[in-house]
């Protein structure tokens, strides 16, 4: 029976520094396991194993750097939109029985499964916004593969209507074409349960304070870590007992980050606490007074599905399409302006009935984006083609 079952494809290409991209695809694959009606294959790098898979069958495809000229073959095929899988060492035998192809994030290593139909999910166009925060190859990069897979891709998902407005004006791509399906938390946040022994454990191990702001966010500029310190230091002048904990990869913006925390002088007062076992993350949240989010660019924020669905209150940008997912459940700030952030961290802070009402907005909001409404929408656009 198993063999006349359709066979679709997860590029789970992503590992612990990949941030919310990661606990995307853990989402999708969560979402995905429910449905019997077809045979799911996990397709991994074998040096970057950070997904649980559960029982589905697993394939695993080198995806290291290639060399300069390869690089530079595969840009050209990709710029003139051929889909022709040349250059790649992929077994044939490893993708030849794939019906459908499901991308969770755009990446270079498109080539392999590039004769096959596949779905993608197109986060952002961020480089079109803050190009400043990217270098001139990373951009070149960017617009040739995010070209060719939005032409070349069955269908396209996005977690926001904005995106959707974003990817039909920037890439000319057509309406029908592109589903806004807002992925929930991993089923590990919506069903977790705070366990005191753990959460001791938790504690200690990152040494974790008692009154905390939590951002949990890889080190990249648009992440705006850099005014949020600023932010706190007006707002650690007030709350001398409390701290701002950070957590997320070194990327790019993380020495500046320190260097930043060792200017103002509040090395004492912000922990960083490198990479959390994601067993341990949900613990970091619940001992935490709130949830700060001061990104300048999200598509949708994965952290602040997981504040939701733990009850804890958000504190967000008002950017981009953040306003449209945080709605009630949370206090929006400006995020050019540390005053702002600074004055809404400490109305929260002060309000603790404010708190508990957001918290319980969140968490009803979070109810909406249940894993069995995800994974209908899901079957609904895999059904769509297939």
């Amino acid at each position: 029976m198993e063999s006349s079952l359709k066979k679709i494809g997860i590029l789970a290409f992503v590992n612990k520094n990949a941030g919310g991209v990661l606990q995307y695809t853990q989402s999708l694959i969560d979402a995905l396991i429910q449905d019997k009606s077809r045979k799911y294959i996990v397709f991994i790098d074998p040096l970057t194993e950070d997904i649980n898979t559960y029982d589905l069958e697993v394939r695993k495809i080198n995806t290291s750097n290639p060399g300069l000229l390869i690089k530079l073959l595969r840009a050209i095929l990709l710029f003139f939109l051929i889909r022709k899988p040349f250059f790649e060492k992929v077994k044939k035998s490893l993708i030849n029985d794939i019906d459908l192809f499901i991308c969770p994030r755009v990446i270079m290593y498109t080539q392999f499964f590039a004769e096959k139909p596949f779905i993608l999910t197109l986060h952002d166009l961020q480089e079109l916004y803050y190009p400043d925060f990217f270098s001139i190859q990373e951009k070149v990069t960017r617009f040739v593969v995010t070209r060719f897979l939005s032409r070349k891709a069955e269908k396209i998902i996005c977690e926001s209507k904005y995106v959707k407005n974003d990817i039909i004006k920037f890439l000319k791509v057509d309406d029908n074409k592109i589903a806004v399906i807002p992925a929930p938390p991993p089923i590990s946040f919506i069903n977790f349960k705070v366990s005191d022994e753990k959460e001791k454990i938790v504690k200690k191990k990152y040494s974790l304070p008692d009154e905390y702001l939590y951002y949990p966010a890889s080190f990249w500029p648009h992440k705006n870590h850099l005014i949020l310190i600023k932010a706190f230091k007006i707002v650690s002048k007030l709350h001398r007992n409390l701290f701002l904990v950070l957590s997320g990869a070194k990327q790019k913006n993380f020495p500046d980050v320190i260097k930043s925390i060792n200017d103002m002088k509040l090395q004492d007062r912000v922990l960083y606490t490198g990479y959390v076992d994601y067993d341990d993350l949900p613990y970091l949240y619940v001992l935490s007074k709130m949830l700060v989010m001061p990104s300048l660019f999200e598509s949708i924020s994965i952290p602040v599905y997981e504040a939701f669905a733990l009850k804890i209150p958000v504190c967000s940008s008002n950017v981009v399409a953040l306003p449209e997912q945080v709605g009630d459940a949370g206090l929006l700030f400006n995020p050019n302006d540390e005053n702002d952030i600074a004055a809404k961290i400490i109305t929260l802070l002060n309000d603790d009935n404010l708190r508990v009402k957001i918290s319980n907005n969140g968490y009803n909001k979070i109810k909406e984006y249940s894993h069995d409404n995800y994974n209908k929408q899901l079957m609904d656009l895999i059904n769509s083609i297939l």
